[in-house]
């Protein structure tokens, strides 16, 4: 396989991009997102999609990264799902000590780091910008890091890393492309 290849099926067509194959796909599910400005993210549902091979040379996807990147088409709302209430639960114990660690004042808080009421007003503050497909895998299913932009870190991000609509970790941006994380994980759950 060559670098001007693409991936198979069940991937639309994919573009080697130095160290992973990259294309895009609409998600449904995510549609109403935050809007943002300067650049680092859009308002739709069309996504990023990375999947990453064993040596970082163009190959053919394994078969659980295929069913991985099946999974999180059919199944975006539970996942989407399964990523907000594990954030909600953070957001909820530490918007109040974010805000006052950004400095903001009473308008700025409240439009950055509002009080929510329920998972799905998560929505108007972050937008995923990427899916990561590693070969890391258990039980055919292969690992996913999704990326986001979000309003009280807007240097960093927000990570989930995912197996199938399990959550494994929530954390900063580089939590969403570090493979070790499911690693840990695959080794943690034998």
């Amino acid at each position: 396989m060559t670098a001007d290849d693409t991936l198979a099926p069940p991937f639309p067509p994919f573009e080697w991009d130095d160290y992973y194959w990259a294309g895009a796909v609409k998600l449904p599910a995510w549609a109403g997102q935050r809007a943002w400005q300067n650049g680092a993210g859009a308002a739709n549902d069309t996504v990023e999609i990375q999947v990453n091979t064993e040596n970082d040379e163009p190959g053919p996807a394994m078969p659980s990264q295929a069913a991985a990147f099946e999974y999180l088409i059919a199944r975006q709302e539970e996942v989407r799902d399964a990523i907000l209430h594990a954030l909600f639960a953070s957001y909820s114990d530490n918007y109040l000590v974010w805000r006052e660690e950004n400095g903001y004042d009473e308008a700025e808080a409240d439009e950055f780091l509002p009080a929510l009421r329920q998972p799905a007003n998560l929505k108007s503050l972050i937008t995923l910008t990427a899916i990561t497909i590693f070969p890391t895998a258990k039980g055919g299913l292969s690992y996913a890091g999704y990326t986001f932009a979000c309003t009280w870190e807007d240097e960093h991000g927000l990570g989930a890393m995912m197996h199938g609509s399990r959550v494994v970790e929530i954390g900063g941006g580089d939590t969403a492309i570090l493979e070790w994380i499911a690693t840990k994980d695959l080794e943690e759950q034998a």
